[in-house]
């Protein structure tokens, strides 16, 4: 089945130049690697431009193993979220198309053979951590279509712990950006906007590498740190902030952050999960996402990757909710997230909420988003005016951003069951252990951390 068709390098797919290549798929009779080989050897006797090296085979195999009876039922869901992932880091003149029942051909347009098999086994570490909740680098392997002495075709084999430990000793500088071409162009593979998890931390600023992190929740009434909300890191928060909110580049990347939230928030969990590791966790969704049919489609098929042992302990929580939303809008996407978490939630950035239609569609908590710019007597007074809302129609309330002792009791005069921010604790790259406190220990424990006075994402 062919999944991606974009010209080739020369302006023709090199899978159908001439309209006699053989199936997309290998013979029965013949192994892969041999399938593969003469499917390689068909694409570079076919393209004038497209080198020895350029042609790349990965597999989905140890992650069909690794699933064992499950795959049956959730293989076209991984297919899904793989070929997702090569539209986000692959070039547009880069060809990928699925090959057999679980593996893929990709062909680049100008990488180098080490960049490209590093690209693609940097594609398949992602889905493992995805799918599976860990990646072993030893296991992850790519094969590369060469050119041998006699002018056949022969398989060199790439594990990514080897192409890692290459890249670290590499010379210095070997990642640096590429000059323009002859023309003045700049190469394609550059002139991509990549996945953001895909790219390379030391060739990019920190501004513009999404960072999720883990969020203590205050539970006021039992007294106990036991829940953990997802949330994007200043820098992150303030990126996203300085891009044009019509900008459907912004819409693309904070759906791209909601993909990268979910899929860490899921793989942490499950990670913990089997050391025996139990907590409650809240995962941010925009509603942008899930107002696009496109958008929405790809979301809820991520969902359905969440192991089921791991929907009790999980609550969505919907961001950027406009004001007036119709109810059956919104019922409609808290019954699409109602199967694969235990609640969904709501947050504002102001007080004001249609807290009737909210309740109607199905919504547990509606929470309030402080913002630490404005002076404490305002915090007081939202926070204060905020809370009694929810209760009236048997939803909870909770506040996000409490900073001191004076917004802390305000908080919890005021009714609200949940509390977050830098009083309750600082965010973390991992979630910590259940900690039952008091709001006096809460405060004493505040008072040793030096966190920083800024603005909160």
């Amino acid at each position: 089945m062919l999944t991606h068709h974009p010209p080739g390098p020369d302006g023709a797919p090199p899978e159908q130049d001439d309209g006699s290549a053989p199936s997309l798929s290998p013979s029965p009779s013949q192994s892969i690697d041999e399938s593969f080989k003469e499917r390689a050897r068909q694409i570079l006797s076919h393209s004038q431009t497209v080198t020895a090296g350029s042609v790349h085979l990965i597999g989905l195999d140890e992650i069909r193993k690794e699933l064992g009876d499950r795959w049956a039922s959730v293989n076209e869901r991984v297919h899904v979220y793989a070929e997702r992932m090569f539209k986000k880091v692959l070039s547009p003149r880069d060809v990928w198309f699925r090959y057999g029942e679980d593996h893929y051909i990709i062909v680049f347009a100008q990488a180098d053979r080490r960049s490209a098999q590093l690209t693609c086994s940097k594609v398949m570490e992602s889905l493992h951590q995805a799918l599976l909740g860990h990646a072993d680098t030893r296991r992850i392997t790519v094969k590369t279509a060469v050119v041998d002495v006699g002018g056949g075709v022969a398989l060199d084999t790439a594990r990514l712990a080897d192409l890692l430990k290459d890249a670290a000793h590499g010379p210095k500088g070997a990642a640096a950006a590429s000059p323009p071409t002859a023309d003045g162009a700049v190469p394609v593979a550059e002139a991509r906007r990549p996945h953001w998890t895909e790219m390379p931390a030391d060739t990019i600023t920190p501004q513009h590498r999404p960072k999720v992190l883990f969020r203590p929740v205050f539970d006021v009434k039992h007294k106990v740190v036991s829940t953990h909300c997802c949330r994007t890191d200043a820098d992150t928060a303030r990126y996203l902030n300085l891009m044009d909110s019509f900008d459907p580049e912004r819409e693309e990347a904070v759906f791209d952050l909601d993909m990268e939230t979910l899929s860490l928030a899921v793989s942490t969990y499950n990670e913990l999960y089997a050391n025996k590791f139990r907590y409650a966790q809240t995962i941010p969704v925009h509603f942008g996402t899930l107002a696009s049919s496109r958008r929405r489609r790809e979301y809820i098929q991520a969902c359905r990757m969440i192991p089921r042992v791991l929907m009790p302990f999980l609550a969505f929580e919907l961001d950027g909710l406009p004001a007036g939303v119709p109810y059956g809008r919104l019922a409609e996407i808290v019954a699409m997230l109602r199967p694969f978490a235990r609640a969904a939630m709501v947050i504002l950035n102001d007080d004001a909420g249609d807290l009737s239609v909210y309740a109607t569609a199905g919504v547990k908590g509606v929470g309030l988003r402080l913002d630490g710019r404005e002076d404490e007597p305002r915090i007081l007074e939202r926070v204060q005016a905020f809370c009694p809302g929810p209760h009236k129609f048997g939803m909870f309330a909770y506040v996000d951003g409490v900073r001191n002792p004076a917004e802390l009791e305000a908080a919890e005069a005021a009714g609200a069951a949940y509390l977050s921010g830098p009083i309750v604790g600082e965010d973390s790259e991992v979630p910590e252990h259940m900690k039952r406190c008091t709001e006096r220990q809460l405060l004493q424990r505040s008072r040793r951390r030096h966190h920083h006075d800024t603005p909160w994402g």
